[in-house]
């Protein structure tokens, strides 16, 4: 990891969220910190001392910060040197944090973001972005994934295969790129998670099957044909990976003009999906993905036959790589489930492995990819070495 470099500008960021809080975390980066510190913190010592002339790595201080209102802190050294990195642990109220950034604006000291404070106080832009990716990880799985980007797992992966590009070994950075890429899309959805669309006809069970799935009645269920007229959506994990699952109007050629509207919003949300459900009703006439199905892709399309709890009204096995369930009971459920985990994420990675966390990230990994098997090596090294160097912008 590289250091940063030293800079003329002394920058505070708070670490903690907004909001009423017992304890806040400011954090003070620059050549003039200690100044700074020395300038506002009174030690609580009986010996009446004020702060050593430098900072010493490790080292923290319980007293008062601030002129005339002041408040009680923790001053902590978190780094020494000429570019020091302090720590003031502070009263977590509005006021008390918004009394502390007048007191260091007024010394010059400039406010930034915690996930910009991580860039310049560490010197490493792939760092700091998984740092800010990791603050918005939805699952504790993508939180692992991520913790081990944070650590340094990609950047290491980076920096292998341009050492193999370096030394000429084409076949090598291939192995190790064709790695990288393989977790491209995983990548993408760390954060965001995604997006599973429920669709079929009409009084096939899809609100059912999505309340079945979310725990609760997230969809308004009914016998009437028409009933879900907008894409309701609910946020779920399977497996410990973050799902924004869709129920959508039912899609038939003859509705209404309100109705139609949700037709036409199901169709948009199932073209625009990661994973589009197909809900067949085995106790009904079935209905097949097609024109029906409006511009989702095949590819992305999976059967599901629901209601197996009841009689069936047509040999189920024209589906056979259907995955049967009933939303009623709770039959199938847990099978699809897995399904869902396996379509979405065929090939997870081991603990430690290296994956592109952000979608600019997997984008230029997957492009260096490309321009490397084309045999242009030299347009791969030069992308891989702004993603090692620049980092992504999100």
């Amino acid at each position: 990891m590289s250091r940063p470099t030293p800079e003329s500008v002394t920058w505070v960021a708070c670490l903690t969220p907004p909001g009423s809080a017992a304890i806040a975390t400011l954090a003070l980066f620059g050549p003039d910190a200690w100044n700074v510190a020395q300038q506002l913190f009174r030690p609580a010592s009986r010996s009446g001392a004020g702060l050593p002339a430098e900072p010493e790595e490790g080292r923290f201080w319980f007293g008062r910060f601030g002129e005339g209102l002041a408040d009680e802190v923790v001053l902590a050294v978190k780094r020494g040197g000429p570019v020091p990195w302090l720590e003031l642990h502070c009263h977590g109220g509005r006021e008390v944090l918004r009394l502390l950034g007048d007191l260091l604006a007024a010394r010059g000291v400039r406010s930034c973001s915690w996930q910009e404070f991580e860039r310049r106080a560490t010197g490493d832009a792939l760092r700091a972005a998984a740092a800010g990716a990791l603050a918005e990880a939805p699952t504790s799985r993508t939180a692992a994934i991520l913790l081990d980007q944070y650590q340094g797992a990609f950047h290491r992966a980076v920096t292998a295969v341009l050492a193999a590009l370096e030394r000429g070994d084409l076949g090598e950075a291939d192995r190790q790129l064709t790695a990288l890429a393989r977790h491209a899309d995983l990548g993408r959805h760390l954060t965001a998670g995604w997006r599973v669309v429920v669709a079929g006809a009409a009084n096939v069970g899809k609100s059912s099957l999505v309340n079945a799935l979310a725990g609760y009645q997230r969809s308004i269920v009914s016998a009437t044909p028409g009933t879900t007229r907008d894409v309701v959506t609910t946020r779920i994990a399977v497996d410990g990976w973050p799902i924004e699952l869709a129920d959508t109007a039912g899609l038939r050629a003859e509705a209404a003009a309100l109705e139609g509207q949700g037709i036409e919003r199901a169709r948009a949300a199932a073209a625009a999906a990661d994973l589009c459900l197909w809900v067949l009703d085995a106790a009904g006439v079935p209905v097949w993905p097609g024109a029906e199905a409006g511009p989702a892709p095949a590819g992305k399309t999976r059967l599901l036959i629901n209601k197996i709890d009841l009689p069936p009204a047509w040999d189920l096995d024209q589906a056979k790589d259907a995955v049967r369930v009933s939303a009623r009971t709770g039959a199938g459920l847990a099978e699809l489930c897995e399904a869902l985990a396996r379509w979405l994420v065929p090939d997870p990675p081991p603990p430690g492995a290296a994956v592109p966390f952000t979608t600019r990230l997997a984008t230029r990994i997957e492009e260096a990819r490309r321009q490397l098997a084309a045999g242009r090596a030299e347009e791969a090294r030069q992308i891989l070495k702004m993603v090692a160097e620049d980092g992504p912008a999100r």
